[in-house]
């Protein structure tokens, strides 16, 4: 029986987040005289996806460690402006969605996206606060060789929430949270609004993959 759902955040709850994200790391390097090709970019943002910022950067830079530091301010001025914020969009539905299933399962949030854009994007749009755990890969307690796929993050919802990892779901949409979850013992469940394919879910064993987000209650009820 499943008691707890937790939620990875960009492309699940909101969309076009990979399209800012991809956004904000071109245009850092760009500014800083250093030009990938788009397939090449694309390989070094997937291999470190789900990491904090810091740890993309540097495998992007991987040639010019000394730019590190410099990148990393250059993109934390795009993430906070227009360039990733005016592209993420709402979940049309999410609100209601969000809402109903709180009335029946604990709801929580495991993500690779800072507390300050979370609390943007809740500004921004009408996502109900109905979580009772979020657990971002920039906590304290969530140490860089911790964050996806390793299963910490999930690992520490279960322990507060007191929940086993057979009664929870994890929702996502990339290789990594698909990764995480098993590592958890959870049952992943992924959302083709991001990064995979249904090809893609499919070789990596995923049992429930849906539309969006908001198909979720169609294998919950």
């Amino acid at each position: 029986m499943i008691k707890l759902i937790i939620f990875d955040w960009d492309d699940v709850l909101t969309l076009n987040a990979k399209e800012g994200y991809y956004n904000c790391y071109r245009k850092t390097i760009n500014e800083l005289g250093v030009y990938l090709d788009e397939k090449e970019l694309d390989k070094r943002i997937k291999k470190r996806w789900g990491q904090p910022y810091r740890e993309e950067i540097k495998e992007i830079l991987k040639e010019r460690p000394e730019l590190v530091n410099k990148a990393c301010a250059l993109y934390q001025q795009h993430k906070f402006g227009p360039t990733y914020l005016d592209k993420v969009k709402e979940v049309p539905g999410i609100d209601s969605l969000l809402k109903k299933l709180s009335k029946e399962y604990l709801l929580a949030v495991a993500t690779a996206n800072q507390p300050k854009i979370l609390q943007k994007i809740y500004e921004k749009f009408s996502i109900p606060k109905v979580f009772c755990q979020i657990v971002t890969a920039y906590d304290e307690d969530v140490p860089p060789e911790k964050t996806k796929p390793h299963p910490h993050m999930l690992e520490l919802i279960l322990n507060k929430q007191k929940i086993k990892s057979s009664e929870a779901l994890f929702v996502g949409d990339a290789e990594n949270d698909v990764l995480m979850a098993k590592n958890a013992g959870i049952e992943p469940v992924v959302v083709l609004t991001g990064h995979l394919s249904k090809e893609q879910a499919d070789k990596l064993g995923v049992k429930y993959v849906l539309p969006d987000v908001t198909k979720l209650e169609e294998i919950l009820f």
